[in-house]
């Protein structure tokens, strides 16, 4: 079995890195987007909670803010739990199109709720609507219910508010890798990691 995707790519940061990841990571977006790139904003985020135990989920992407990648959630679901316990995670894109895949691992907090009220003003009401219908994460008892909740909220002319424990997350960047996939295996890394000095950047094995 070979990977699929466009192995003709040429990325020239791998032979000449540029001294800020953040830069670089925007730029891979760009590109992500206008090659048409299916899902770029999808990011896999990986948690562990207070004894260690791992659980990851799709979540979107939403923009870059404070040299970091903003995300958002309930507080109250198991995401939100694991970084209330250990406000640590790490974030991997993967574009098979593209042979793309970013990984960045870093510390998290909360953005002010200034932050977190602009990002939940930037949903679809039908999805500020799900966020208010739902406590997430937590049993469900009757399906249809909730859908019912939801479509009132969504249907209603009242103006939806964030809901507390609903936030923005910042993902403040430790290390960052930039992977290119090659089919003959031979795939290419350039690996960031911050420093006391600054961002070290090294290429790495496959």
């Amino acid at each position: 079995m070979t990977l699929s995707g466009d192995a003709t790519l040429v990325l020239p940061e791998f032979d000449a890195p540029p001294a800020d990841p953040v830069v670089l990571l925007a730029e891979w977006f760009a590109g992500a987007v206008s090659r048409e790139v299916s899902e770029p904003f999808a990011m896999v985020l990986a948690t562990a909670d207070d004894r260690g135990r791992p659980s990851s989920r799709v979540v979107l992407f939403k923009e870059f803010a404070d040299g970091g990648l903003v995300f958002a959630g309930s507080s109250t679901s198991r995401k939100g739990r694991d970084l209330a316990a250990n406000p640590q995670a790490a974030a991997n894109f993967h574009w098979r199109e593209t042979l793309q895949q970013i990984t960045v691992v870093g510390t998290v907090q909360k953005v002010a709720p200034e932050a977190s009220d602009a990002l939940f003003a930037d949903r679809p009401r039908a999805a500020q609507a799900a966020v208010i219908a739902s406590e997430q994460s937590t049993p469900l008892d009757d399906e249809s219910a909730l859908h019912g909740r939801a479509a009132a909220l969504a249907d209603s002319d009242e103006p939806l508010s964030r809901p507390e424990a609903w936030t923005g997350y910042l993902l403040v960047p430790e290390e960052v890798e930039f992977w290119q996939g090659k089919p003959n295996r031979l795939h290419r890394r350039l690996r960031y990691v911050r420093t006391g000095e600054g961002w070290l950047a090294e290429r790495l094995q496959p």
